[in-house]
C-alpha cells in the first residue's frame, strides 16, 4: 500500500500526517516550536528546531507506516510564509530565521519602495506592497546590519524549503512561497529581475522555481537511514501555508473561497486573472493549483482577540462562551469592538491600530462585551469579503477552517454578515493535508485540484438569515467608521 506524509512548518508546531492514495488520514503526529524575541516585535527561530521536530515526526510515521504494512512513497511539506532562512557554501545555517511576524524591517521596506518607483510601481512589480513580514525587507536588513553574514549567503530560502533542502541536499522553491517574497512577479509567475536589478540582490542566492508538485529530489541515503526511511521516497514541492490550507478543503478555482480563522484570519479567493488589488489592500498571490493565483485579505488577531480576553478576564470555558455569547443579540447591546490588538493588515494596513470597546455602558455585561469581541472579529472578515466584492472576484463556495471554525456562532455570524452559505469541511487538518495533496499529485502527476476535490466532502453548513444581513450592513458601517475616526489617534 503506497502511503504519503503531508508535513506542515507552522509558528508554534510542525505537525505531520500519513494517508493513503485515498486521503484517509492513518496517523499524525506534532511538536511544538519555540519563538526567540531578541527585541520588542523581533521574532527568530532557529531553522535547525524545525528539522529536529521533523525528522521525530517523520520517524513516528515510518514507524507506523510498517506497522500498516505500507510503504511512503512521497513527502511534501507546507511552511509558514516570508520566513527567511540563510545558508552558505558548505549548507550551514548563518543566523536565525527571521519570521513573517517580525516587525523590524518597517525602513527597509520604505526605501526599498522609494527605490522601485513608488508603490503603485511596486504592485506592477510584483503584485503586492513590500511590507516588514515579507522576505525582501529581511534580506535588505541583513545587508545593511549583518554585513558579514550578508558576504557569506549562498542560498536563501522559505521554512518548507530549508526543511525539503535538508532531506534532499537539493535547494529549491516552487511558485506559492516564492510568490510572499516579493522579489517575485505574480503576473508572470517568475523571479522579477527588475526588482533584484534595482537593488542589487543577486539572482544566484535566490532557489531555483518548481510546481508546488514538482520533484525535489530523493531523500538522502544517510536522513533514510537515521529516520527509517526508503532511499527512494520523492520529496515534492510542497506549498505555503495558506495556499495548501485552500487546496486542503478543495478551494481550488474561481467561486471558490476559504475563510481560515485561526489565531490570525484570513479570506483566500482563487482567481485566473493576473492582476493584484490596485490599491495593495488584499494579498495577490501564486496557488499550489497550475496557472492559478488567490486574492487574500488578512487581519491580524482573529481568535486571538477572543484567546487573550479569556486569558485576562474569562474562567468559564469556551463551550459556556458560545452558550452566553449566542444568548446576547445582535449588536452587542451597543458595543462595538475593533480587533486591532497589535495592529491590522487587510484593508487598513495600519500597524499603530489598537484593540477598542467602544459604547460600553452601566448596563452591559461582561457577554455582551464577548459578543462584541465575536461580532469585532467577523466584520474584520468582512472587510476582506467586501473588497473581493468590489475587485468582481467570484464569492460561491465559502469554506471555513481553522480553530474558530468549531463556534457555531462564528459560523452563523459570518453567514449573516456575508450573505453566503458557509460550509464546514469534514476534514479539516489545515495545510498538512494540501501538503499530502501534493505529494500524491507529485508522486503520480495527477492534477493536484482534481485529487482535492476527490477527497473533499461538506461536513455541515451555516445558511444566512436575510434579516440578519440587513441589521449587521448597518452595524458594520458604524465599525468602520469607528476606526476612521480613531485612526489619527492611533498615531498619537
Amino acid at each position: 500500500m503506497d502511503l504519503y506524509v503531508g508535513l506542515d512548518v507552522g509558528t508554534t508546531g510542525v505537525k505531520g500526517i500519513l494517508v493513503n492514495e485515498k486521503g484517509e488520514i492513518l496517523a499524525t503526529a506534532s511538536k511544538r516550536l519555540s519563538m526567540i524575541t531578541p527585541q520588542p516585535a523581533w521574532a527568530e527561530q532557529d531553522p535547525l528546531s524545525w528539522w529536529k521536530a521533523v525528522r521525530k515526526i517523520l520517524k513516528e510515521l515510518s514507524g507506523r507506516s510498517e506497522e500498516i504494512g505500507g510503504r511512503i512513497k512521497a513527502i511534501s511539506t507546507s511552511g509558514q510564509m516570508h520566513s527567511l532562512v540563510a545558508i552558505d557554501e558548505n549548507g550551514s545555517v548563518l543566523r536565525n530565521a527571521i519570521l513573517w511576524c517580525d516587525q523590524r524591517t518597517h525602513r527597509e521596506c520604505e526605501e526599498a519602495t522609494q527605490i522601485l518607483g513608488g508603490e503603485e510601481n511596486v504592485l506592477k512589480l510584483v503584485g503586492n506592497p513590500i511590507l516588514p513580514g515579507f522576505t525582501l525587507p529581511k534580506i535588505l536588513w541583513i545587508r545593511k546590519h549583518e554585513p558579514e553574514i550578508y558576504e557569506k549567503i549562498s542560498k536563501i530560502m522559505l521554512p518548507k524549503d530549508f526543511i525539503n533542502y535538508m532531506l534532499t541536499g537539493v535547494a529549491k522553491t516552487e511558485h506559492s512561497d516564492a510568490s510572499g517574497t516579493t522579489m517575485y512577479s505574480v503576473s508572470d509567475m517568475e523571479w522579477s529581475k527588475d526588482v533584484l536589478k534595482e537593488l542589487k540582490i543577486p539572482e544566484h542566492i535566490l532557489p531555483e522555481i518548481i510546481p508546488s508538485n514538482g520533484v525535489v529530489g530523493r531523500v538522502k541515503s544517510d536522513v533514510a537511514k537515521d529516520l527509517g526511511l526508503s532511499e527512494d521516497i520523492l520529496v515534492i514541492g510542497g506549498g505555503a501555508d495558506n495556499a495548501c490550507a485552500a487546496l486542503g478543503i478543495a478551494v481550488v478555482e474561481p467561486g471558490d473561497v476559504m475563510v481560515s480563522l485561526g489565531t490570525s484570519g484570513t479570506v483566500l479567493a482563487p482567481t485566473k486573472g493576473k492582476e493584484p488589488d490596485p490599491k495593495g489592500r488584499v494579498h495577490f498571490f501564486a496557488h499550489t493549483v497550475p496557472e492559478t493565483r488567490y486574492h487574500m485579505g488578512v487581519m491580524l488577531s482573529a481568535t486571538y482577540s477572543l484567546e487573550w480576553f479569556k486569558e485576562k478576564f474569562l474562567s468559564e470555558d469556551y463551550d459556556t462562551i458560545n452558550d452566553e455569547v449566542e444568548k446576547v443579540p445582535i449588536g452587542s447591546k451597543g458595543i462595538v469592538f475593533l480587533p486591532y490588538l497589535n495592529g491590522e493588515r487587510t484593508p487598513h494596513r495600519d500597524p499603530f491600530a489598537r484593540g477598542v470597546f467602544f459604547g460600553i455602558s452601566s448596563y452591559n455585561t461582561k457577554w455582551d462585551m464577548v459578543r462584541a469581541i465575536f461580532e469585532g472579529v467577523a466584520f474584520g472578515i468582512k472587510d476582506s469579503f467586501d473588497i473581493l466584492k468590489e475587485l468582481k472576484v467570484d464569492l460561491n463556495n465559502v469554506r471555513i477552517t481553522g480553530g474558530g471554525s468549531k463556534s457555531k456562532v462564528w459560523n452563523r455570524m459570518l453567514a449573516d454578515m456575508t450573505g453566503l452559505k458557509i460550509q464546514k469541511p469534514t476534514v479539516d487538518e489545515g495545510a498538512s493535508y494540501g501538503a499530502a495533496i501534493l505529494a500524491v499529485s507529485g508522486a503520480t502527476e495527477e492534477n493536484p485540484a482534481k485529487i482535492s476535490k476527490e477527497w473533499f466532502s461538506v461536513k455541515s453548513h451555516t445558511e444566512p438569515v436575510p434579516e440578519n444581513t440587513k441589521v449587521y450592513e448597518e452595524l458594520h458601517e458604524k465599525f468602520r467608521r469607528l476606526y476612521i475616526s480613531l485612526k489619527e489617534m492611533f498615531k498619537a
